[in-house]
């Protein structure tokens, strides 16, 4: 019953982010969110790594999908490489406390923009990168997608949930 309950809520959560990711660029162009990172990031604390990188490997290929003017393949690569770097740095955030979903995707987010960068770079030869560039994409955009985790899975269920959470089961058990 715990489990199904545990990936009820897993499913659900992809299923915002998915929404998230269809919705909200039409209606904000300038952003550019990472809408999937905090879900990514809370699969780490759920489930094997073979696992996570089939989970990123899929987020991936729905981003492929949904970007225009990348190669096919270029989103699944970068998330299955930032995952596997960010992996095991999850035994250096408390899987209870609440600003380890913020930082991880945070993390995630600027470790995925970097990646993503020397990808393009070594496939088309294009020097995006300037300080402009660093302050945007690895400084802010992270910490807009940091916000967003906090906001969208943080305070609802502080708001709405039990008031203690504990262990491994912090992230959207009861």
């Amino acid at each position: 019953m715990e489990r199904s309950l545990n990936l009820k809520r897993l499913d659900l959560t992809f299923l915002f982010c998915l929404i998230s990711t269809l919705v909200i660029p039409p209606l904000l162009a300038s952003g550019r969110l990472m809408f999937f990172s905090p879900f990514l990031v809370i699969i780490c604390y759920k489930k094997r790594f073979s696992s996570c990188l089939w989970v990123a490997f899929g987020c991936g290929i729905i981003m492929d999908l949904l970007s225009s003017n990348i190669r096919l393949g270029i989103h699944s690569l970068n998330y299955c490489l930032t995952l596997t770097l960010l992996y095991p740095q999850k035994k250096h955030f408390f899987a209870d406390s609440l600003s380890t979903l913020p930082i991880m995707t945070f993390l995630f987010s600027s470790v995925s923009t970097f990646l993503m960068a020397i990808l393009l770079y070594s496939l088309e030869a294009k020097n995006m990168i300037s300080w402009y560039w660093a302050f945007t994409d690895l400084l802010v955009m992270p910490s807009m997608d940091a916000l967003f985790a906090f906001c969208a899975f943080i305070i609802p269920p502080l708001l709405f949930g039990k008031p203690q959470r504990r262990g491994s089961d912090y992230f959207f058990t009861e």
